[in-house]
């Protein structure tokens, strides 16, 4: 009995050991032998339960994931440590040991490790895993009874870039809950909405933001873009010149007025002139603007195209008519030509470009440019 009591004590005794060896290799910095020690201890039925020992092992991992001479021997270092301040706070819920003093900070630089982490995904534009990383930092926070707003907002973000719209209009929601008010959250609400194609969501979201931001930008043009994904633009003009008059350096609503003016399938809106100097104020603006300047081309374009249409179909008699027709059809490809041209500066794989100023060439006789473009 007595021998027996001798090795119940020793083993006991030998448990604790490796506690104690975990907390002095951590102490020296020895975070590799430390890691094993303590991994030791929380296997043992003697000291598993026993919520310093589950301290030490979120201290030792969270060391590790701090160190540089450390930090690749255990690519699981972090949840590890977040595992084990979690397990030391469910055996000792009322702190009778006194540990949260240890245990609270550490847990908030767990949550602004998830965030850093987060960003460092969101730069490399893995937004999934962005999305993934700022949610762990909003819930590790709320762990220590703190609320990352911020967390949150950028899960939000990170899951709309990542075309996750379900998860953007959640995590939205979430903010609102938590009685954050932003334009930016009904504008991105929206957007997701409307990518899901929920268009009555889309509509009451941005009713309600508009409501509350009335003189907000980015919420009247997602209103904009919504009714143009609904195929009515005619409804937002007013308001387009409105953010105008808010906003006269907004190349994107000049381009948006002039695609709704140059849109000829909507024969109640479309006004050549009006689409013409809406295009031109935002390369004015933007001369690089790829968009408006090819669809200003392609503007005239499709105009000559009507006006020799309509020459073609005269009698072969009216030829006189003919040839007014055609002179005005001339004009306006004329004025087309140096817009097509830079937008095959700018992207010449586009196969549209280059078929209309080959016919361009062709028709008004260009041959030495007709040729390089051949080339």
């Amino acid at each position: 009995m007595v021998l027996a009591l001798f090795i119940a004590t020793t083993a006991a005794m030998a448990q604790k050991a490796e506690r104690t060896n975990a907390f002095m290799y951590n102490k020296n910095g020895q975070y590799d032998k430390a890691r094993e020690s303590i991994d030791k201890a929380i296997l043992n039925e003697k000291t598993i339960l026993d919520p310093k020992t589950w301290m030490y092992r979120g201290i030792i991992y969270l060391n590790i994931v701090f160190s540089d001479q450390y930090k690749t021997i255990d690519a699981e270092a972090l949840p590890k440590s977040l595992e084990s301040f979690k397990k030391a706070m469910e055996l000792d819920p009322e702190d009778k040991e006194n540990q949260m003093l240890d245990i609270l900070p550490r847990i908030n630089a767990i949550s602004q490790q998830y965030f850093s982490i987060g960003v460092e995904k969101f730069n490399a534009q893995d937004f999934a895993l962005a999305a993934d990383h700022f949610i762990k930092a909003y819930d590790v926070a709320g762990l220590i009874k703190s609320v990352d707003t911020m967390a949150i907002e950028n899960a939000a973000l990170a899951s709309l870039r990542g075309e996750n719209y379900a998860k953007a209009i959640e995590y939205y929601g979430i903010m609102q809950g938590l009685g954050v008010e932003k334009p930016d959250i009904y504008k991105n609400i929206a957007m997701a909405q409307r990518s899901l194609g929920d268009n009555e969501g889309m509509k009451k979201t941005i009713e309600a933001g508009r409501l509350k931001f009335p003189e907000d930008s980015g919420l009247l043009l997602e209103e904009i873009n919504s009714y143009l994904a609904l195929g009515q633009g005619a409804k937002v003009v007013d308001d387009l010149k409105n953010l105008v008059r808010i906003d006269s350096t907004n190349y994107s609503i000049y381009f948006v007025l002039g695609t709704i003016y140059g849109d000829d399938t909507k024969t109640d809106m479309y006004q050549m002139d009006m689409a013409v100097e809406y295009y031109k104020k935002a390369i004015a603006i933007k001369p690089d603007y790829f968009d408006a300047i090819y669809n200003l081309g392609a503007l005239y374009i499709n105009e000559s195209n009507k006006l020799q249409m309509k020459a073609n179909d005269l009698p072969l008699t009216e030829t006189k008519k003919y040839d007014e027709i055609t002179e005005q059809a001339n004009v306006i490809i004329r004025a087309a030509l140096p817009y097509l041209e830079t937008a095959y500066q700018m992207d010449p794989s586009n196969q549209e470009t280059v078929m209309v100023l080959k016919s361009i060439y062709t028709r008004f006789k260009m041959n030495d440019k007709l040729e390089l473009l051949n080339k």
